[in-house]
């Protein structure tokens, strides 16, 4: 079941590896969809109703477009890019998958990531360029990783990165 967060501005409904959501504008409803292997956005409205939203929120009962889209059947409209694999050393902790995209103030990024005792163990990709990654382990959003890239802050190599995880799966 997916959990549900609504705003005036929008819907998202989440699973631990998809995200679809929602955006209302002026001009129109935008959406962004992932789940382990796509990414798919559109820069322009697509065609969906909020009494179709409001309904699949109650329901479950999806509207037609986003039963389309999570059959990989994406709307012609919409920017879709294939995600890199799962990060290799979360892997075994069965990681929670969520991306940030362009129109976010982001170049279009995927984080994997886990929590474990309020420590957050995060690896953040450009999906364009999936050897640019930033790991980060500490308290904090997974959120922080894409950040850090996108500043080009300081990230943990892939060495301290792996001897600060959690041992034991």
């Amino acid at each position: 079941m997916y959990e549900v967060k609504k705003s005036n501005s929008g819907y998202i409904f989440d699973l631990p590896r998809e995200r679809i959501a929602f955006m209302f504008l002026r001009d129109g409803t935008y959406m962004m969809f992932h789940d382990e292997e796509f990414l798919c956005y559109s820069p322009k409205p697509v065609e969906v109703s909020k009494e179709e939203l409001e309904h699949f929120e109650k329901t479950g009962e999806m509207p037609e477009l986003v039963k389309r889209i999570k059959a990989h059947d994406f709307p012609s409209e919409c920017v879709v890019k294939r995600l890199p694999p799962i990060d290799e050393d979360l892997k075994p902790f069965n990681p929670n998958r969520k991306c940030v995209v362009i129109f976010t103030g982001f170049r279009d990024t995927v984080i994997d990531y886990i929590e474990r005792a309020g420590i957050t163990y995060a690896v953040a990709r450009l999906v364009d360029e999936p050897d640019k990654v930033c790991r980060f382990a500490g308290k904090g959003n997974y959120k922080v990783a894409a950040v850090r890239l996108k500043r080009n802050q300081p990230c943990l190599d892939r060495e301290e990165f792996r001897k600060v995880l959690p041992k034991g799966v």
